[in-house]
C-alpha cells in the first residue's frame, strides 16, 4: 500500500520537475552571485564600453604626467641637464648666484650644480645648460673664456657642439684648421688670461636667443685697470645654448668700455 501510495503522490509531479527545480536553484545561486559582485566591485569596473562614451581611468596619461612636470619633454642635447634648475627668474637686474668658478680655457668660467654647464668635455669645455636666463649667462660667460677650436684637435671637436650651426661657423672651423696647422697665426690668449669678469648687462632674452654684453677689467700699461665690454651672442639650438659667431673671422667682439651701467658678477663678486 505504501508503495502504491508513493506512485501516486509522483503521478502528480511532472517528469521535468525534478531538473527545472534543480536548474531554478542554480539560477538563483548564479543572479545572486552576479548581483554580489556588482555591490562589491569598485566603481572603476563598470566604466562604460560604448563607442560614444567617455572613457575614464584612474591613472594618468603619459602625456598629463609630462605636462605636471615642468621641462620633463625639454630634448636636451646632455642627460645631465634634465637635472638642472626650471627657474625662470630673470637676471637684467640680478645676477644669478654661481659659488664655483673653474678653470678652463684662458681663463676661469662659472660652473654651477643649477645652471650648468654639467657636461666636461675632454678639451675643458663645459656645455649643457639650463634652458633659462641663468644658463644662457652662464653659456655667454664660458664660451667667451674657454671656446676656442684652434687651439687642439681636442678642442677642434668644440666646433659642433659651442657654436650655432651656418655659413659663420664654417668658416670658423676652416681658419681654425688653418692655426692649427701653422699656415695661419693666432691669438696667443695672454690678453684673455689676464682679464677678471666683473659683471654684464643682458640686452635682450628669449628662449631661442639671448645677447650679453660680460664687462672684464684688465690692467694697462701704465700699472691701472682698464675696462673692457665683450659682445656674446647665444641660441638655443639642438637642446643647448650655442655661441652665435659675430662672423666668419670672430667669435665675439669687444670694445672699451664706454660706461654703461651692468650687474657686478664674477669670481671675485
Amino acid at each position: 500500500m505504501d508503495t502504491n501510495n508513493n506512485n501516486d503522490t509522483n503521478k502528480g509531479r511532472p517528469r521535468w520537475f525534478g531538473p527545472a527545480l534543480i536548474a531554478l536553484v542554480l539560477l538563483l545561486v548564479a543572479v545572486a552571485g552576479w548581483t554580489i559582485r556588482n555591490l562589491t566591485t569598485p566603481d572603476e569596473a563598470q566604466a562604460p564600453t560604448s563607442p560614444d562614451a567617455p572613457a575614464t581611468s584612474a591613472a594618468p596619461t603619459q602625456g598629463a604626467a609630462e605636462a605636471a612636470a615642468p621641462g620633463s619633454g625639454e630634448d636636451f642635447a646632455w642627460d645631465c641637464q634634465a637635472q638642472l634648475s626650471t627657474d625662470t627668474s630673470s637676471v637684467a637686474d640680478e645676477a644669478p648666484e654661481v659659488l664655483d668658478w673653474v678653470a678652463a680655457g684662458y681663463n676661469v668660467v662659472p660652473s654651477s650644480d643649477e645652471f650648468g654647464g654639467c657636461e666636461r668635455r675632454d678639451s675643458g669645455l663645459r656645455v649643457g645648460y639650463a634652458h633659462s636666463e641663468a644658463g644662457a649667462l652662464m653659456a655667454a660667460a664660458t664660451y667667451a673664456m674657454a671656446l676656442d677650436p684652434s687651439v687642439s684637435e681636442e678642442a677642434a671637436k668644440n666646433v659642433e657642439v659651442g657654436i650655432a650651426e651656418g655659413p659663420n661657423r664654417d668658416r670658423l672651423e676652416e681658419k681654425a684648421q688653418r692655426i692649427r696647422d701653422g699656415v695661419e697665426e693666432g691669438d696667443d690668449g695672454s690678453a684673455s688670461a689676464s682679464t677678471t669678469l666683473i659683471g654684464y648687462s643682458q640686452d635682450h632674452y628669449t628662449d631661442e636667443a639671448a645677447s650679453y654684453q660680460l664687462i672684464y677689467s684688465l690692467p694697462s700699461d701704465n700699472g691701472l685697470t682698464t675696462k673692457v665690454a665683450v659682445q656674446a651672442d647665444v641660441v638655443w639650438e639642438d637642446g643647448d645654448w650655442k655661441l652665435d659667431p659675430a662672423s666668419g673671422t670672430e667669435l665675439m667682439t669687444s670694445d672699451q668700455y664706454q660706461g654703461q651701467s651692468y650687474v657686478e658678477w664674477g669670481p671675485k663678486s
